[in-house]
């Protein structure tokens, strides 16, 4: 406890010194912690839009195929895999929608399999059931329907006896949000969507356990997934087209800011040591009268190595905690000038408190480092050198 309260009071003692040494850490943290910042802002950003894009993690089927049940499930088990569904024949897409007391007069729309966990619908894909929908916004405008709204959905078969119409009555469990299509559509649980379908192609509504459909609507739990999946099907054979190239850019994006961070960061750290070193270590030779005497007290040399220690801890934590407050500072007014404007929020610079704690532990390890080789001179100090000065 002697040698740190007569470390700091010598630093106290020559702060010009100290302020210098500590401004110098200081102008090489705030810079550091603001590309931080921007990195860790611009990737999120772009990380974030690609995740929360259900057609990023899409892999559509390009052209026509024949899945049968099976293969359905052993997709769902999978891992990797977030959701799939069925897409029924493009010809027995097509559905009309009406209310019960007008059942004639319908409004056209697509219908697509769906439930729980269709990340087009998000939370509104839980109302799906046997004779439960959820309808598109689009299709809901059009009719004014709300939630909770008897419906009649029918399709048509046209034949030479003329035409028939197979109805089902459901009820609105819910309204799509805007962005998961902007057709009329309405999302119906796979047993309603088959029938209808098996309907318009036999004129009967009864489906075969080995009924297969045409195509699929395919998403990846993580846009990191994409990539496995799309090797998986076109090892069976299948063309898919899918968001890989964006999503590798983006990650290749991450990846280079990230290593040119940490290029950047040597860099400055080893041009940060060497100055503090330099200075710890020339304060060290003017106190060396100072510290022989302290030697001549009895005070054992590892203890004296203390000294530029002490002084290069409390130097380096004062000086991150001034860079830290200058990042955080700049990078409020970034944010408010900026940010809006670039990424559409308020965040283009963002430093949580773990980079912050990160950056305090790294400059202390590198200030105990440069304590470290101002302390070897300490070591040699002789208690005689001070008395040979008096």
């Amino acid at each position: 406890m002697l040698i740190l309260r007569l470390a700091l009071a010598d630093a106290w003692h020559e702060w010009r010194l100290s302020a210098c040494a500590a401004l110098t850490v200081a102008a090489v943290v705030a810079p550091l912690l603001l590309l931080l910042g921007l990195k860790t802002g611009v990737v999120d950003h772009l990380m974030t839009a690609l995740r929360s894009d259900p057609q990023s993690r899409q892999l559509a089927l390009r052209g026509h195929g024949s899945f049968p049940p099976a293969w359905f499930e052993a997709l769902r088990a999978r891992p990797d895999v977030a959701f799939v569904a069925p897409r029924l024949r493009q010809l027995a897409q097509p559905v009309d929608v009406a209310r019960p007391e007008d059942p004639v007069t319908g409004l056209n729309a697509d219908l697509w399999v769906s439930a729980a966990g269709d990340p087009l619908l998000g939370p509104a894909a839980t109302a799906i059931g046997p004779a439960s929908v959820v309808l598109s916004a689009r299709l809901a405008r059009q009719g004014r329907f709300a939630v909770g709204d008897r419906l009649v959905v029918w399709a048509l078969r046209r034949g030479p006896e003329g035409n028939r119409r197979n109805d089902a009555t459901v009820t609105v469990g819910a309204i799509a949000p805007e962005s998961a299509t902007q057709n009329a559509v309405v999302f119906a649980p796979l047993a309603l969507a088959a029938g209808l379908e098996r309907f318009q192609e036999r004129g009967t509504d009864a489906v075969a356990d080995d009924y297969a459909f045409p195509s699929f609507r395919l998403y990846a739990r993580d846009i990191t997934d994409v990539a496995i999946l799309e090797r998986l099907l076109l090892d069976q054979g299948l063309e898919v087209r899918t968001d890989v190239a964006r999503i590798e850019w983006t990650l290749e994006i991450g990846r280079s800011l990230s290593a040119l961070f940490a290029i950047l960061t040597a860099c400055a750290a080893a041009g940060v040591g060497v100055a503090l070193a330099a200075s710890l270590g020339a304060n060290v030779l003017r106190k060396t009268r100072d510290l022989s005497l302290l030697r001549l007290l009895g005070v054992p040399p590892r203890r004296l190595a203390g000294f530029p220690l002490a002084q290069a801890v409390a130097l380096a934590g004062a000086g991150t905690v001034l860079g830290a407050l200058v990042a955080l500072t700049v990078g409020v007014l970034i944010n408010l000038a900026y940010g809006r404007g670039l990424l559409g929020e308020d965040t283009l610079c963002r430093l949580a408190p773990g980079d912050l704690l990160a950056a305090l532990g790294a400059s202390l390890a590198l200030a105990l480092l440069a304590g470290a080789a101002a302390a070897r001179p300490v070591l040699r100090i002789a208690p005689a050198e001070g008395l040979r000065e008096t």
